[in-house]
């Protein structure tokens, strides 16, 4: 005979086993397998990239040439002191232009003055020939020649202007050279003379045009 008390425990058993199967069905999922609590995967950023520097732009320049050598007259004016047996013979040389910028295809003006220093004073002395020869390394030529008797000594002196005629267009310089030719009194009023030689040159350099 079945009691109430024996249904109750009955029923209680039937529904623990009940229980136990329907939790066995259910399957949690695996929290370490969870997204949300797994760990982040690590993140690497690359530096900034430094840019290479540019290279520089390269420029054509002009090649100057050679440097131009200092000239004779490149201050203006230059004197010289030339022997001239028991004297001297003071050539002044001078330029209004501006000697520094001639160039080969340029005419040049310039001018000279000639004294006498020392020296018996009473003895006359004559220039009876002058001569002005230019050379620019190609072609030699005369600048100027005078001739006659002109009085030298003290207090006369002898003076030209001299003019030169364009270069070769491949000249550096020109070389400027005077001859003065003298005759010397030998005694004073005897009018007897010794021929006597004084020469002097001065060197013109040329600007060189610019190459590229």
């Amino acid at each position: 005979m079945i009691t109430p008390m024996s249904r109750q425990l009955r029923a209680g058993a039937v529904l623990l086993v009940l229980t136990s199967v329907a939790l066995s069905g259910c399957t949690l999922p695996d929290v370490s397998m969870s997204p949300d609590l797994g760990a982040a995967p690590a993140s690497t950023t690359a530096p900034p990239r430094t840019p290479e520097p540019a290279a520089p732009a390269t420029v054509a320049v002009a090649d100057p040439g050679p440097a131009r050598p200092v000239g004779d007259l490149d201050t203006g004016s230059t004197t010289r002191t030339v022997p001239a047996g028991d004297r001297a013979l003071v050539v002044d040389w001078w330029t209004p232009e501006p000697a520094r910028q001639w160039r080969a295809a340029d005419t040049k003006g310039l001018q000279l003055s000639a004294h006498l220093e020392g020296g018996d004073p009473d003895l006359e002395v004559l220039v009876t020939r002058f001569v002005a020869t230019a050379d620019d390394g190609t072609t030699r030529s005369t600048v100027a020649e005078d001739r006659g008797e002109f009085a030298l000594q003290p207090p006369y002196s002898y003076g030209t202007a001299l003019v030169l005629t364009p270069s070769a267009a491949d000249a550096g310089q020109v070389d400027l050279s005077v001859q003065f030719d003298l005759l010397v009194e030998t005694e004073p009023g005897s009018r007897r003379y010794f021929r006597q030689t004084v020469l002097d040159s001065i060197v013109l350099p040329f600007l060189q045009e610019e190459t590229q």
